[in-house]
Protein backbone atom coordinates (compact mmCIF):
# COMPACT_ATOMS: atom_id res chain seq x y z
CA UNK A 1 0.00 0.00 0.00
CA UNK A 2 2.89 2.56 0.80
CA UNK A 3 4.41 1.72 -2.81
CA UNK A 4 1.18 2.77 -4.37
CA UNK A 5 0.62 5.65 -2.27
CA UNK A 6 4.29 6.68 -3.13
CA UNK A 7 3.67 6.71 -6.74
CA UNK A 8 0.38 8.46 -6.66
CA UNK A 9 1.97 11.05 -4.80
CA UNK A 10 4.64 11.43 -7.67
CA UNK A 11 2.31 10.56 -10.73
CA UNK A 12 0.16 13.58 -9.20
CA UNK A 13 2.61 15.97 -9.22
CA UNK A 14 4.19 14.92 -12.41
CA UNK A 15 1.07 15.82 -13.72
CA UNK A 16 0.90 18.99 -11.80
CA UNK A 17 3.93 19.94 -13.04
CA UNK A 18 3.67 19.27 -16.64
CA UNK A 19 0.32 20.95 -17.08
CA UNK A 20 1.85 24.18 -15.12
CA UNK A 21 5.03 23.80 -17.84
CA UNK A 22 2.24 23.45 -21.17
CA UNK A 23 0.27 26.58 -19.83
CA UNK A 24 3.28 28.54 -19.46
CA UNK A 25 4.91 27.33 -22.16
CA UNK A 26 2.07 27.67 -24.14
CA UNK A 27 1.61 31.62 -23.18
CA UNK A 28 5.39 32.45 -23.75
CA UNK A 29 6.90 30.34 -26.23
CA UNK A 30 5.21 28.08 -28.67
CA UNK A 31 4.69 30.18 -31.00
CA UNK A 32 8.35 31.01 -31.42
CA UNK A 33 9.02 27.11 -31.84
CA UNK A 34 5.83 26.79 -34.26
CA UNK A 35 7.19 29.81 -36.14
CA UNK A 36 3.83 31.18 -37.25
CA UNK A 37 0.93 32.39 -35.07
CA UNK A 38 -1.62 29.82 -33.34
CA UNK A 39 -5.39 31.22 -33.70
CA UNK A 40 -6.59 31.92 -29.83
CA UNK A 41 -10.24 32.07 -28.13
CA UNK A 42 -9.86 35.23 -26.32
CA UNK A 43 -7.32 38.52 -26.42
CA UNK A 44 -3.36 37.92 -26.10
CA UNK A 45 -3.91 40.39 -22.95
CA UNK A 46 -5.84 37.24 -20.69
CA UNK A 47 -2.56 35.50 -21.46
CA UNK A 48 -3.99 31.98 -22.74
CA UNK A 49 -2.61 28.41 -21.89
CA UNK A 50 -3.86 25.10 -23.22
CA UNK A 51 -3.51 21.80 -22.36
CA UNK A 52 -5.61 18.70 -22.82
CA UNK A 53 -6.48 15.61 -20.78
CA UNK A 54 -4.45 13.56 -23.37
CA UNK A 55 -1.36 14.42 -21.80
CA UNK A 56 -2.17 13.08 -18.56
CA UNK A 57 -0.55 9.62 -19.26
CA UNK A 58 1.87 11.29 -21.00
CA UNK A 59 2.97 13.02 -18.18
CA UNK A 60 2.35 10.76 -14.96
CA UNK A 61 3.11 7.59 -16.11
CA UNK A 62 5.47 8.85 -18.59
CA UNK A 63 7.67 9.94 -15.72
CA UNK A 64 7.05 7.92 -13.45
CA UNK A 65 7.61 4.45 -15.37
CA UNK A 66 9.61 5.97 -17.92
CA UNK A 67 12.08 9.31 -16.75
CA UNK A 68 12.92 7.79 -13.42
CA UNK A 69 13.58 4.58 -14.73
CA UNK A 70 15.99 6.03 -17.69
CA UNK A 71 17.39 9.00 -15.06
CA UNK A 72 18.96 6.40 -12.34
CA UNK A 73 20.36 4.82 -15.66
CA UNK A 74 22.42 7.82 -17.00
CA UNK A 75 22.55 9.62 -13.35
CA UNK A 76 26.47 9.57 -13.58
CA UNK A 77 26.60 10.99 -17.08
CA UNK A 78 28.54 14.23 -17.66
CA UNK A 79 25.27 16.85 -17.69
CA UNK A 80 26.14 17.34 -21.63
CA UNK A 81 25.08 13.87 -22.83
CA UNK A 82 22.56 13.72 -20.15
CA UNK A 83 20.98 16.81 -22.22
CA UNK A 84 21.32 15.13 -25.32
CA UNK A 85 19.82 12.70 -24.21
CA UNK A 86 16.91 14.08 -22.98
CA UNK A 87 16.42 16.20 -25.47
CA UNK A 88 16.30 13.41 -27.91
CA UNK A 89 14.26 11.02 -26.24
CA UNK A 90 11.65 13.51 -25.49
CA UNK A 91 11.61 14.23 -28.87
CA UNK A 92 11.25 10.64 -29.62
CA UNK A 93 8.33 10.14 -27.01
CA UNK A 94 6.48 13.53 -28.44
CA UNK A 95 6.61 12.39 -31.74
CA UNK A 96 5.50 8.37 -31.17
CA UNK A 97 2.70 9.65 -28.55
CA UNK A 98 1.29 12.28 -31.05
CA UNK A 99 1.24 9.32 -33.98
CA UNK A 100 -0.04 7.02 -31.08
CA UNK A 101 -3.10 9.74 -30.87
CA UNK A 102 -3.46 10.89 -34.39
CA UNK A 103 -4.08 6.86 -35.21
CA UNK A 104 -6.57 5.93 -32.23
CA UNK A 105 -7.89 9.19 -31.86
CA UNK A 106 -7.95 10.98 -35.30
CA UNK A 107 -5.64 14.21 -33.49
CA UNK A 108 -3.25 14.83 -31.43
CA UNK A 109 -2.98 17.68 -28.71
CA UNK A 110 -0.65 19.30 -30.25
CA UNK A 111 -1.81 19.96 -33.78
CA UNK A 112 -0.86 23.29 -33.91
CA UNK A 113 2.83 22.14 -35.17
CA UNK A 114 1.46 20.98 -38.02
CA UNK A 115 1.52 24.54 -39.32
CA UNK A 116 5.13 25.08 -38.00
CA UNK A 117 7.76 24.87 -41.04
CA UNK A 118 10.23 22.60 -38.70
CA UNK A 119 7.68 20.20 -38.01
CA UNK A 120 8.86 16.59 -37.67
CA UNK A 121 7.41 14.22 -39.95
CA UNK A 122 3.85 14.97 -42.33
CA UNK A 123 1.51 15.89 -39.68
CA UNK A 124 4.31 17.85 -37.19
CA UNK A 125 4.66 15.34 -34.06
CA UNK A 126 7.09 16.95 -32.80
CA UNK A 127 9.04 20.39 -33.96
CA UNK A 128 12.73 20.36 -34.46
CA UNK A 129 12.89 23.33 -32.81
CA UNK A 130 12.08 22.02 -29.61
CA UNK A 131 15.13 19.70 -29.37
CA UNK A 132 17.04 22.14 -26.99
CA UNK A 133 14.04 22.39 -24.84
CA UNK A 134 13.74 19.09 -24.35
CA UNK A 135 17.17 18.85 -23.21
CA UNK A 136 16.70 21.61 -20.58
CA UNK A 137 13.34 20.04 -19.59
CA UNK A 138 15.05 16.89 -18.68
CA UNK A 139 17.56 18.39 -17.06
CA UNK A 140 15.03 20.40 -14.98
CA UNK A 141 12.81 17.32 -14.55
CA UNK A 142 15.82 15.31 -12.64
CA UNK A 143 16.20 18.01 -9.78
CA UNK A 144 12.07 18.00 -9.35
CA UNK A 145 12.32 13.84 -10.10
CA UNK A 146 14.34 13.58 -7.48
CA UNK A 147 12.96 15.89 -5.12
CA UNK A 148 9.87 14.02 -5.48
CA UNK A 149 11.32 10.48 -4.99
CA UNK A 150 12.87 12.01 -1.64
CA UNK A 151 9.44 13.20 -0.40
CA UNK A 152 7.87 9.90 -1.27
CA UNK A 153 8.34 8.07 1.66
CA UNK A 154 7.00 10.64 3.90
CA UNK A 155 4.15 11.18 2.14
CA UNK A 156 3.45 7.36 2.72
CA UNK A 157 4.54 7.58 6.26
CA UNK A 158 1.74 10.20 6.62
CA UNK A 159 -0.62 8.81 5.50
CA UNK A 160 0.22 5.55 7.21
CA UNK A 161 -0.40 7.47 10.39
CA UNK A 162 -4.08 9.49 9.56
CA UNK A 163 -5.43 7.36 7.63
Amino acid sequence: MDNFIQASFRFLLYVCFGFSMEVFYAVTGIERAVSRPIPTRVPRKYLEGFVSLYMIPIHGFGMLFGFEGIFNLIRNWHIAFRFLAWALLFTLVEALAGFIYDKLLGFYPWDYYELSPYKIFNRGYTLWTLLPQWGLVGLMLEVFSDLLVYLSPHVGSFFHSYF
